[in-house]
């Protein structure tokens, strides 16, 4: 009965398609003798060839179509895809390593139904034409089938007429859009009266192949042999056929459209531009030749399949720390992902329904409501129950009833994991916080995974915590591609099938009902038991373990408050990862403890979509460090930040070229410069809005006491000298965790403090200047010559960008003497450096030993400068261009 259906479905499919296409089959006598099973390999120059194939290859065969799932899920097409028996595929134009295996087992399948007698129709290319000739390229399944399969009948089809059709690339110079130009299609023909239409010749060529004498002695010798066939008249000429004979266009400007398609390398360095060459001709294994590095060429002519542009796509992701959804096609794709610059959607962003919250609190002073923190969330979700709470761009907007109901639930599946300690491992998110809250609710400690320090980092903190389980996703693993041995992943995906909508319904309901309950079956550990557990960033060391206590984080929570005056009536944007103390605190806990909503994005270096969220979701204020901060002023169109009022920035030096810069474009905007460290919980001192001085790191904020003093023999130093910055209070921790060498604390004038290891002075107003890192100062000749005091005038010339930063100055004291290096992305000979340093005031031993030209400066996922690397580089002799 099914071939009987499908036997109709054609004959109606070939009577409509005959009112626009006049469709000749040359050859189709040659298949009446074939028996077993059939793979037909035709060319694909438009969407409209699969039906006409399929409608008239009639040779008492039935011939299962390999669908692409975006085509095959469309309301227009689902309800024939059963019944013609469509083979559903990935779409690999959205790149994962999900796809990738679900594409390699594809293979494996079509080739076991291929095997017991199937018979298929596969386009070799895998892809639409976008040209007037057929590329196979790389693209590896028509030679995997074959390799796989022996006995079968090989069948191949030239397909010409179709191109410059509606349905194909040459009117968009992209993939069409399939519903729109069906819907027009369709519009033409009821206004042609559907029998006068003007038809469009098309031809259909059938070649049947003895798979004998296909050259299989590689996937290149096959799919060169393919393109012959394809391209033996030299491929075809775009062709416009009206749609009637009456009214409408009669003509179509092909050659505007390829000069639309062009893609523009002017502004991206070529720096980029060659490390991108280098990666290619690494994956080629061959040098490229000069026509091969046009902008214009596509992966396909390079020998690329979708599978391996799709891992080529990842590889640069991760070396350069840009994303996009979309799969480059060509070397200038390439460039344009390595450098930030690939093609996004700039339609305005939608507000999810909730985010406006047109509730007003019964307070505007934002309030930590308990001394642990899962107290203080319920009792803050209670209160505010239909107060606006989280949101992004993937959740949408959570009221804090929806938050505790959804931590509420995950606590229960997280509360039955066996170690004490749970990995989390996710980027800013609606996400990231009802897990971390979730495990509070469980009485697990949360240890915040940098995911990175890569494979062995995370090994490293794993084993070190004893942790058993990471929560994480399963769409950002598979985004990432990192792994992590001897660990079990608990994936939220899976969770989330596995609670029931009654189980949903019974929590939600309790909430209005019996909300004590809640309270009560909060842990009750001590406000000095640890509820996080960091990482320092490991800039300048190897990470160490940070345990954070309740009443570290919840005195600096009520500290940060109090110093910025937040109001309730505040947005927060946070997209700092909550591995970064920063982002755990300030971007997370703080906002959602205290009753001020909050907006997430996941990418702190997609800096378009963090300008475009600005623009749609409004937030007064964000905390962020100058280079991604940087970033964001780089990436904005006018008018997007205004939102703006408060910016804090810390963890790095506010540059003045990237002040100047912000307060042009927002000059009602408080930029201010703050200071925290992991240890602190992680804030330490800040300007205040009204009360800010420029190049200073601000006052102390008021749950902690700050000391100067002489770095060597500890004795507290004179208001304006430099010394060591000494810290107590109850933000701070009580010790490194699991840690062999000395504890970093110091006893002075009978109490104990922690020892920042930065140096500081403080002026006559009690502000604190931020001078270096102790660590990197080099002791020479007797003088504390500063590392980064010498970086400074440097980075003032070559400012950061999108891009990261130009310049980073590193050194190391050797048994022959000292050796100091800037390291640059820029031309600078050695005289020209130190003439800046000389101009700036520094001289005799405030000096370079050395310049290193490098394609990048090395940065963690803070968007901090990894000085540890550089100063392996020196040790090690690498990555030396030196100028004199």
């Amino acid at each position: 009965m099914g071939k009987w259906i499908q036997a109709l479905i054609y004959f109606v499919l070939r009577r409509l398609l005959h009112r626009r296409y006049d469709v000749e089959v040359l050859g189709l006598d040659k298949l009446e003798k074939l028996a077993g099973p059939v793979l037909v390999l035709p060319n694909h120059p438009a969407y409209v060839d699969p039906p006409i194939v399929l409608s008239h290859l009639r040779f008492g065969k039935s011939l299962r179509p390999l669908v692409f799932t975006d085509t095959y899920r469309s309301p227009l097409f689902y309800p024939l895809m059963n019944v013609i028996d469509a083979y559903e595929v990935p779409n690999l134009q959205s790149h994962s390593r999900d796809a990738h295996a679900k594409t390699t087992q594809l293979i494996e399948q079509v080739a076991g139904e291929l095997n017991h007698g199937q018979s298929f129709l596969i386009y070799p290319s895998g892809r639409l034409q976008r040209q007037g000739y057929e590329i196979v390229g790389g693209a590896r399944i028509a030679y995997e089938l074959l390799e796989r399969v022996e006995n079968v009948n090989v069948v191949l089809v030239r397909t010409r007429g179709l191109w410059g059709s509606r349905y194909g690339c040459a009117q968009e110079g992209d993939v069409p859009a399939l519903g729109r130009n069906a819907l027009a299609s369709f519009l033409w023909i009821l206004a042609g009266l559907v029998f006068f239409l003007p038809k469009r010749k098309v031809t259909l060529e059938i070649h049947p192949v003895d798979r004998a004498d296909l050259p299989m002695e590689s996937k290149t010798a096959l799919n060169r042999y393919l393109e012959s066939f394809y391209n033996a008249d030299g491929g075809e000429t775009a062709k416009y056929v009206p749609y009637s004979y009456l009214f409408g266009p009669r003509d179509f400007d092909y050659d505007a459209v390829k000069r639309k398609g062009i893609v523009d390398l002017s502004e991206i360095p070529e720096t980029t531009i060659r490390e991108v060459h280098e990666i290619l001709e690494h994956r080629l294994d061959r040098p490229l030749e000069e026509k091969e590095k046009e902008p214009g060429t596509t992966l396909d002519l390079l020998g690329l399949d979708s599978l391996e542009r799709m891992d080529l796509a990842l590889e640069l992701e991760r070396q350069f720390g840009f994303r996009s959804d979309h799969v480059p096609a060509s070397v200038g794709e390439l460039c344009l992902l390595a450098a930030g610059k690939a093609p996004t959607d700039e339609q305005p962003l939608e507000v999810p329904e909730g985010w406006e919250d047109e509730k007003k609190p019964s307070t505007n002073h934002p309030e930590v409501l308990a001394e642990t923190i899962a107290e203080a969330f319920v009792r803050r979700a209670l209160q505010s129950a239909n107060h606006t709470a989280v949101a992004d761009t993937l959740s949408g907007a959570l009221n804090y009833r929806k938050l505790l109901v959804g931590a509420t639930l995950l606590s229960k599946r997280i509360a039955k994991l066996e170690a004490n300690s749970v990995g989390i491992m996710l980027p800013a998110s609606v996400a990231a916080d009802s897990v971390v809250l979730a495990t509070l609710l469980a009485g697990k400690l949360p240890v915040m995974l940098n995911w990175t320090t890569g494979p062995a980092g995370l090994r490293h903190a794993t084993e070190k915590l004893e942790v058993t389980h990471v929560v994480t996703s399963k769409r950002f693993m598979d985004r990432l591609g990192v792994d992590i041995d001897g660990v079990e992943m608990f994936y939220l995906e899976d969770v989330r099938e596995g609670i029931s909508t009654w189980e949903k319904l019974q929590t939600l309901i309790a909430t209005y009902i019996a909300p004590g309950s809640f309270l009560r079956n909060i842990p009750q550990p001590n406000p000095d038991d640890p509820a996080v557990l960091l990482f320092t960033s490991g800039s300048e060391n190897l990470p160490k373990a940070v345990p954070l206590s309740h009443r570290n984080l919840i005195a600096d929570m009520r500290g940060g408050i109090d110093h910025m005056d937040f109001h309730r009536s505040d947005t927060l944007l946070g997209f700092l990862p909550p591995f970064h103390s920063f982002g755990l605190t300030a971007t997370a806990l703080m906002p959602i403890l205290s009753g001020i909503r909050v907006v997430h994005h996941a990418d702190p270096t997609d800096s378009r979509m963090l300008a475009r969220i600005i623009a749609a979701y409004k937030p007064t204020f964000t905390f962020t460090t100058p280079t991604f901060l940087q970033y964001i002023v780089s990436s904005s169109e006018p008018g997007e930040l205004e939102s703006l009022r408060l910016v804090m920035v810390g963890a790095e030096k506010c540059p003045a070229s990237l002040y100047e810069q912000t307060m042009k474009i927002l000059p009602q905007l408080d930029l201010l410069e703050g200071y925290g460290i992991t240890e602190c919980s992680p804030v330490v001192s800040g300007n205040k809005p009204g009360h800010n001085k420029p190049g200073t790191i601000g006052l102390p904020i008021n749950c902690v006491e700050t000391l100067v003093v002489h770095p060597e023999t500890h004795q507290p130093l004179p208001q304006g000298e430099a010394g060591l910055l000494l810290i107590r209070g109850a933000s701070v921790f009580n010790g490194y965790y699991k840690y062999d060498a000395p504890q970093p604390f110091l006893e002075v004038d009978g109490h104990r403090w922690y020892n920042s290891g930065d140096l500081v002075a403080k002026d006559e107003d009690g502000f604190i200047q931020f001078r270096g890192r102790l660590k990197r100062f080099l002791k020479i000749g007797g003088e504390m010559v500063s590392l980064p005091a010498l970086e400074a005038p440097l980075a003032e010339k070559y400012p950061a960008d999108e891009e990261g930063p130009k310049v980073a100055v590193e050194g190391i004291e050797r048994d022959g003497g000292r050796c100091i290096v800037l390291f640059t992305t820029q031309e600078i000979t050695l005289r020209e450096a130190n003439d800046l340093l000389k101009q700036a005031g520094f001289q005799g031993i405030m000096r370079l030993d050395e310049v290193r030209q490098v394609e990048a400066i090395p940065v963690l996922g803070t968007g901090k400068t990894n000085y540890r690397e550089l100063r392996s580089w020196i040790e090690e002799g690498s990555e030396v261009a030196a100028k004199s």
